[in-house]
C-alpha cells in the first residue's frame, strides 16, 4: 500500500519556503538599499552592508538548523552559530544608532561636541551588556554574580583613583563644552597663556616664558577668561600725544587712515579717534581678539611715527625735520633716465620735492584715492596688489607687481584718476614725490617722457583688470 506524505503539513516546509523564497528577496532589497545609501554618502552603508553579508546568512543558518533540521537548542553547534548571530546583531545595532546619531551631526552641535570617549565608553558598555545577554540566553550562564563583582570593583578602584579620575571627567567635561579651543588666550588666576594642548588630565597654557600646566579639575573649578571671543568688551583702547597746535582733523584723519591698515581689526569695524584737548587723543581698536591687543597697539604707533611725519604732525613731542636736500637729489638722480632730467634739473627741481617714508605694512596708494604727487621708489620694496574676482575684490587680494628703487608708486596720478591697486611697503621705504604741476611740465615738453609714464600707466592698468580675473 502506497503511502502519500504530505509535505506541505510539515512543521519545517514554512520556514524551509520562506529560507528558499523570501531570503534571496531581502538580500536584493537590501543591496538596493546599499548601493542608494554608498551613492549618497551615508553612514548607515557599513551597517546596511553588515546585515546583508553576515547577519541575515547567519540568521538563515540559525532558523535551517534548528527549524528545518530539528536540532535541539542544547546542540553546540547550534549554541555557536546562535553565539555568533547574536554578537553580529549587537555589532550591527550599535553601528547603525552610532551612524543616526553622530554619522550626520550638525556642526556645533551637542552630537558634533560630545567627546570620543563617551561614545566608546557607551559602546563598550552596550558591548558587554549585549554579550552578558547572549550568554545568559544562549550558554545558561548566570551574570548575576558577574555584575556584583563588578559593581563592587568599580566603586573600589573609584575611590582609589578618585583625584586622577577627577581630572579625566574635567577634562572630558571641558571637551564637551568647549569654553576654549587649541590657539586661544586664557586668563587664568592672573596667568595668560594660549592654549598649547588638552588632553585628558590637564591644559597647557604657553605664557611666552614657558609652558603652564593646569589640572582640568583646577581649570573646571575656577573662573577663567577667555580673550579670543571677541566682544565689545575687547575693545582696545590706548592715548596718543600730538602737539598742542596740531590741527585735530588733521590728526584724526592721519590715525584713522593708518589704524584702518591694521590686520587686527575685527571686519568691517574701524577705529575711533577722540580728542581729550591739550594734544591728547583716545583712540578705541575693535579687536579681533584682545590678545591681539598688544601687537596692534605695538604696530598702530610704529606707523604712526612715519605717517604723522608725513603729515607734519608732532607725536610724543618730537617735530617732523624735513630730509636734506641732498638726500632729495640723489633720489631725483636714480630716475633721472626715466625723467631725462640732467644734472641742472635736479638741482631745480629738487626744492620742490621730498622724501616721504613709509614704515613696512603702511599702504602707500589705496583704492579709490587720487594721488596728489607723482612718486618713485627711492629705496626699500613695495608690492603692489589687485583685488581678486570681478565682485569688488571679495575674493581677496593678488600680488601683481614688486617695486623697487627708480620704479613708479603712483602712475594712476598721470591721469588725476583712482585705481583699484594698493601699494604696500614691503620695508622701510623712502618715496620721491614730484608736484603733479612738474610732471605735466615734464611730459609736455619731452615726449620719451610722456612714453614711458603712459606705458607704465597702461601697464598698472591692465594689471588691476588680469588681478580681477
Amino acid at each position: 500500500m502506497t503511502h502519500i506524505i504530505d509535505i506541505g503539513g510539515t512543521p519545517w516546509f514554512g520556514w524551509a519556503m520562506a529560507l528558499i523564497v523570501g531570503l534571496p528577496i531581502v538580500l536584493l532589497v537590501l543591496s538596493e538599499v546599499h548601493l542608494h545609501l554608498v551613492r549618497r554618502g551615508s553612514s548607515l552603508a557599513t551597517p546596511v552592508n553588515r546585515l546583508r553579508l553576515w547577519l541575515l546568512p547567519g540568521a538563515a543558518l540559525l532558523v535551517l538548523l534548528t527549524q528545518v533540521g530539528n536540532l535541539s537548542a542544547d546542540n553546540n553547534g547550534v549554541r555557536i552559530v546562535a553565539t555568533v548571530v547574536g554578537v553580529l546583531a549587537v555589532s550591527i545595532a550599535l553601528g547603525a544608532l552610532n551612524a543616526l546619531l553622530f554619522g550626520n551631526a550638525v556642526r556645533g552641535s551637542w552630537r558634533e561636541r560630545l567627546p570620543g570617549i563617551f561614545i566608546d565608553l557607551a559602546r563598550l558598555i552596550l558591548v558587554v551588556a549585549g554579550a552578558a545577554f547572549v550568554a545568559s540566553m544562549v550558554w545558561g550562564f548566570d551574570v548575576g554574580g558577574l555584575w556584583a563583582t563588578l559593581g563592587v570593583g568599580s566603586i573600589v578602584i573609584g575611590l582609589a583613583l578618585q583625584n586622577a579620575i577627577g581630572s579625566v571627567v574635567s577634562g572630558l567635561l571641558l571637551l564637551f563644552e568647549q569654553p576654549f579651543r587649541l590657539g586661544d588666550t586664557l586668563d587664568v588666576g592672573g596667568v595668560s597663556g594660549r592654549v598649547v594642548e588638552m588632553n585628558w588630565r590637564s591644559t597647557h597654557l604657553d605664557t611666552g616664558s614657558g609652558v603652564q600646566i593646569i589640572p582640568n579639575s583646577s581649570l573646571a573649578a575656577a573662573s577663567f577668561t577667555n580673550d579670543s571671543r571677541p566682544t565689545r568688551a575687547h575693545d582696545h583702547m590706548l592715548s596718543l600725544g600730538f602737539g598742542p597746535a596740531d590741527p585735530p582733523h588733521e590728526v584724526v584723519e592721519t590715525v584713522t587712515t593708518t589704524a584702518a591698515a591694521l590686520p587686527f581689526l575685527r571686519p568691517g569695524a574701524a577705529a575711533t579717534v577722540r580728542t581729550t584737548g591739550g594734544g591728547a587723543y583716545d583712540v578705541t581698536l575693535p579687536l579681533a581678539t584682545a590678545s591681539d591687543a598688544g601687537v596692534a597697539s605695538s604696530t598702530l604707533r610704529t606707523r604712526l611715527w612715519y605717517s604723522a611725519r608725513r603729515a607734519g604732525l608732532t607725536l610724543d613731542g618730537v617735530a617732523a625735520e624735513p630730509r636734506s636736500t641732498a638726500d632729495v637729489e640723489a633720489a631725483l638722480r636714480s630716475v633721472a633716465t626715466t625723467l631725462e632730467l640732467t644734472e641742472e634739473e635736479i638741482e631745480a627741481l629738487a626744492p620742490q620735492c621730498r622724501l616721504s617714508t613709509f614704515g613696512a605694512g603702511e599702504h602707500i596708494v589705496r583704492p579709490g584715492r587720487v594721488p596728489t604727487a607723482y612718486g618713485f621708489v627711492a629705496s626699500g620694496v613695495v608690492e603692489v596688489t589687485a583685488p581678486a574676482g570681478s565682485a569688488g575684490g571679495s575674493g581677496g587680494a593678488v600680488v601683481v607687481a614688486r617695486l623697487d628703487r627708480g620704479q613708479v608708486v603712483t602712475a594712476d596720478a598721470l591721469l588725476r584718476e583712482s585705481g583699484t591697486l594698493t601699494a604696500t611697503a614691503v620695508t622701510l621705504t623712502d618715496v620721491l614725490e614730484l608736484p603733479l604741476a612738474v610732471i605735466d611740465q615734464l611730459v609736455v615738453a619731452k615726449a620719451g617722457v610722456a612714453r614711458r609714464l603712459s606705458e607704465v600707466a597702461e601697464t598698472r592698468r591692465a594689471d588691476a583688470l588680469e588681478g580681477q580675473h
